[in-house]
C-alpha cells in the first residue's frame, strides 16, 4: 500500500502468508515440545484424563508444525511480519492449552481466562479451589508461565532457528541489548541464565521448605515473575519465615535485565553494579517497601515487625511484576492500594521477565521532563543533549518510550471504564486492570468465576496487550498489515 504521511509518500508492506505460516510453524513445533514435559508429568501422577488431552494439542502442533516449517522464504523478515508472528504465537497458544486445562473441570471462559493468565506471566486466576485441582493442573499452570517467562519466540531461536536476519526480527521486539553481536546469541544466554536461576532456586526453596513440588511449582513461577500459586490463600497459605523469603528473594533476579547476569559473569561485577535500571529497581523496591510496611502499621494493630515483614513482602511481588501476596490485598485500605498500582505500573527492568512499562522508560520520561525544564532556562540558541547515564539517547527511542507509556495508559483507563460501568468500587476496579496490564496478578477480589463474561474478555486482551506491550498486539489488528502490496519476493 501507499501511505501519506505529512507530505511524505511512503511504500508499505503487508504480511507474506508463506513467511506467517512458517516461523509460526516453527514456534509450533516449539510449543510441541515444551508441552511433552506436562504430558509426562500427567502420566506420573496418574492423571491420564488430562494425558490424552495433551497429546491432541502435541498432535495439533506437531501436524502443523512439521511441513509448514520447512516452507522456502526469503531471509528479510518485515518488522511487521516479526509482530505478527508473535502475537500470533501469543493468541494460539493460551487457545490450545485450554484443551487440557478443560480437562480439570473449568468452562471454557475460565480456562482460556487461566491459560492466558499463565503464558502472559500474569498469575490473575478466577478459580477458588486451586488446591483440589490434580497436581499435573498445578505444574502445568507454572510450567506455561516459565516459558512465557522467557518467551516461546526465545526459546525457538536459541534451540533450532538457523541464524539470519529473520531471527534477528524475531528477538528485536522483546527489547535486546545492543552488545549482542546476534539474536541467536542473545537467545542462548538467556536462555541459560533463565535455566541456571531457575535451577539454583529450585535446589534452595526445596532444601529450605522440604517439599519439591512446592519449590518447583513457586519457582517457576517466581522466576518467570508470574505469580501462580499452588496455594487457594498464595503465599499467605505459609507461615511467614525463609520459605516465602527464599521465594521471594528469586522473583526480584526474574525483574533485573537478564543480558546484565551474562556480562557480569564474563566481565565482572562492576560492568553492571552502575547499571541504571538495576539500581532503579532496588531503589523502588526500598521506597515501596517503606511506604508499604509504614501503611500496613494500622492493618496489623500496630504490630510494626508483621508491618515491615509483610511490607517488604508485598512491594517485591509489585515490583517485580510477580504478583505473590503474604497478606490479603482485598482487606487493604484504599491509599495501600494506590501504593501498590504506582508499583505495579512501574515494573521491572527491560529484557527481563517483569511486566510494566518499565524502568527504563520510566527513567527516559523523566529525564525528557528534566531537558524541557533545562530549555526554558537556556538561550534559544543552546543546544541540550538528549542523554541517559551518559549514554545519547535517539529519537526513535525516546518516540518508542513516550509512545508506550500513552498507549500502556490509554489501555487501563478504557478496560477502568468497562468495570465502572458494571458497578465496580473505582479503586478495586483500577487495582484490577493495572494488575493485568501489568502482568501483575495481584487481586483486589474482583477477578473470580462470577465475575461478568464481558469483564473476563477485557482482563483476557489487557493481558495480552500488557506482555506483548501493546504494539505488536495492535499490529494484527491494523488493516495494512494484511493487505496490500507485498514484496517480490512473496
Amino acid at each position: 500500500g501507499i501511505l501519506m504521511a505529512d507530505g511524505i509518500t511512503t511504500l508499505t508492506y503487508a504480511v507474506r502468508g508463506k513467511v506467517i505460516l512458517k516461523y509460526v510453524g516453527q514456534l509450533a513445533l516449539m510449543l510441541a515440545a515444551l508441552t511433552v514435559v506436562p504430558f509426562g508429568v500427567s502420566i506420573f501422577f496418574g492423571d491420564y484424563h488430562l494425558s490424552y488431552r495433551y497429546l491432541i494439542v502435541i498432535s495439533a502442533l506437531c501436524v502443523y508444525g512439521f511441513p509448514t516449517a520447512r516452507l522456502e522464504v526469503p531471509g528479510n523478515l518485515q518488522t511487521n511480519e516479526a509482530l505478527t508472528v508473535i502475537a500470533l504465537i501469543f493468541v494460539i497458544s493460551p487457545l490450545l492449552m485450554t484443551i487440557p486445562v478443560m480437562g480439570s473441570g473449568l468452562e471454557f471462559a475460565d480456562a482460556l481466562f487461566e491459560t492466558i493468565s499463565a503464558i502472559t506471566t500474569t498469575g490473575l486466576t478466577t478459580l477458588e479451589d486451586v488446591q483440589s485441582k490434580p497436581k499435573t493442573f498445578l505444574f502445568a499452570r507454572s510450567w506455561m508461565q516459565w516459558y512465557g517467562g522467557l518467551g516461546i519466540i526465545i526459546l525457538s531461536v536459541a534451540l533450532f532457528m538457523r541464524l539470519s536476519l529473520a531471527t534477528k526480527r524475531l528477538t528485536e521486539p522483546l527489547g535486546t541489548d545492543s552488545f549482542v553481536r546476534s539474536s541467536r546469541t542473545f537467545a542462548r544466554q538467556m536462555m541459560v541464565v533463565y535455566l541456571i536461576l531457575t535451577t539454583v532456586a529450585i535446589i534452595v526453596v526445596t532444601v529450605i521448605s522440604g517439599d519439591f513440588f512446592l519449590a518447583i511449582t513457586h519457582v517457576l513461577t517466581g522466576v518467570s515473575t508470574g505469580g501462580f500459586s499452588s496455594f487457594d490463600d498464595n503465599l499467605a497459605a505459609l507461615n511467614p519465615g525463609p520459605t516465602q523469603i527464599a521465594i521471594l528473594f528469586f522473583t526480584i533476579f526474574g525483574a533485573i535485565p537478564f543480558p546484565l547476569f551474562f556480562i557480569a559473569w564474563k566481565s565482572g561485577l562492576k560492568q553492571v553494579y552502575k547499571d541504571v535500571e538495576l539500581i532503579g529497581l532496588f531503589v523502588l523496591i526500598a521506597v515501596f517497601s517503606g511506604l508499604l510496611s509504614i501503611l500496613l502499621i494500622n492493618h496489623f494493630g500496630g504490630d510494626w515487625h508483621k508491618a515491615l515483614y509483610h511490607g517488604i513482602c508485598m512491594a517485591v511481588s509489585a515490583q517485580t511484576t510477580t504478583g505473590f501476596n503474604t497478606v490479603s490485598v482485598v482487606e487493604m485500605d484504599p491509599i495501600t492500594k494506590l501504593v501498590i498500582i504506582i508499583a505495579m505500573i512501574i515494573g521491572g527492568g527491560t529484557a527481563s521477565s517483569a511486566g510494566g512499562i518499565k524502568i527504563l522508560r520510566l527513567l527516559i520520561f523523566f529525564r525528557l521532563l528534566q531537558l524541557m525544564f533545562q530549555r526554558t532556562t537556556l538561550p534559544s540558541h543552546a543546544v541540550s543533549k538528549q542523554s541517559l547515564a551518559g549514554k545519547t539517547l535517539e529519537a526513535e527511542e525516546l518516540q518508542r518510550a513516550l509512545l508506550l507509556i500513552i498507549l500502556f495508559v490509554v489501555v487501563i483507563i478504557v478496560s477502568w471504564l468497562f468495570f465502572l460501568f458494571y458497578g465496580y468500587d473505582p479503586m478495586n476496579a483500577l487495582f484490577e486492570v493495572v494488575s493485568a496490564t501489568a502482568t501483575t496478578g495481584l487481586s483486589a477480589g474482583v477477578t473470580h468465576h462470577n465475575l461478568p463474561l464481558a469483564l473476563k474478555a477485557v482482563l483476557d486482551v489487557d493481558m495480552l496487550l500488557g506482555r506483548l506491550e501493546i504494539i505488536a498486539f495492535l499490529v494484527l489488528l491494523y488493516p495494512r498489515n494484511w493487505i496490500g502490496h507485498r514484496t517480490e519476493s512473496a
